[in-house]
């Protein structure tokens, strides 16, 4: 059974496996919406008993997801999550603590945005031919993950690290 969201399309393979295809052309930037579904989603996996594994991939073969359409940043949600964090920290750290095991199937980029969330996920599958991964926010003296500084202490939180195990897989 597949469900289309405006931004990836969701296919429950069988009630145990469901697959997340990002598919927001041109380059599967992450905007407010993604990070509305994804944290909708999230909630679903938390939910759901019968659900064991969800694997994260891309509909564009160059793009896992590129990064954060900065020109919508004003349309950002600001209330924090369920967890109490800010959105894009309360969802990274709701996924790495979801009782599902997740998979990142990265062929392409994966910058910025793109980069945490598949570091959020417990395991991370990567095109060695493809796969690109990147922190712009590094080079141009940004802190990563959506924080800033003079931000309220639970937004400055460090992040967990990573559930599961990092893994090099050729596919």
């Amino acid at each position: 059974m597949s469900t289309n969201k405006s931004q990836f399309k969701l296919t429950k393979v069988n009630p145990a496996y469901w697959r997340a295809t990002f598919d927001n052309p041109p380059i599967n930037m992450l905007g407010p919406e993604t990070m509305l579904e994804l944290q909708g989603l999230v909630g679903q996996f938390e939910k759901d008993p019968d659900l064991k594994v969800v694997v994260f991939d891309s509909a564009d073969p160059d793009f896992f997801i590129a990064h954060f359409d900065i020109s919508r940043a004003a349309d950002t949600p600001r209330e924090p999550g369920p967890s109490g964090l800010p959105p894009w920290t309360d969802l990274t750290v709701r996924l790495a603590r979801a009782p599902v095991i997740s998979i990142a199937a990265v062929r392409g980029r994966a910058r910025g945005v793109g980069n945490e969330f598949a570091l959020a996920c417990d395991l991370r599958f990567a095109s060695l031919e493809k796969a690109i991964f990147g922190q712009p926010e590094v080079g141009s003296g940004l802190i990563p993950g959506g924080r800033r500084v003079g931000a309220p202490a639970a937004a400055r939180r460090p992040r967990p690290r990573p559930g599961g195990y990092c893994r090099r897989r050729r596919f």
